[in-house]
């Protein structure tokens, strides 16, 4: 019985350009509320799952889904911590929403 490369079931390579050295987003999170705390870290980067009942899994869930959120996190990383990639662009501007947030 002859097993053909499409009948294993083999991981698939992950194809993430960033974080970069296996720093994940959740590495990330974790290094940013042991420094900060999730008090100062929601004054730092306003959105709601840091500042409303923070959790590691809420946050999980909302960065991984929020390129702006996500990218605005690892910008946030990269400057405390070192490491930021060469082809870094930084975080897109957050929208605007009802709550004022960002209004001058």
């Amino acid at each position: 019985m002859s097993h053909s490369d499409s009948d294993r079931k083999l991981p698939k390579k992950r194809s993430n350009k960033y974080p970069p050295a296996g720093i994940t987003l959740e590495i990330m999170v974790r290094a940013l509320v042991e420094e900060y705390g999730w008090a100062e870290l929601g004054q730092k980067i306003y959105i709601r799952c840091f500042n409303e009942n923070p959790s590691l899994k809420s946050s999980m869930i909302f960065l991984k889904q929020t390129e702006w959120a996500r990218l605005t996190v690892e910008d946030l990383y990269y400057w405390r911590f070192g490491g930021r990639p060469a082809n870094w662009v930084g975080p897109a501007p957050r929208p605007r929403d009802d709550d004022g947030y960002g209004d001058e």
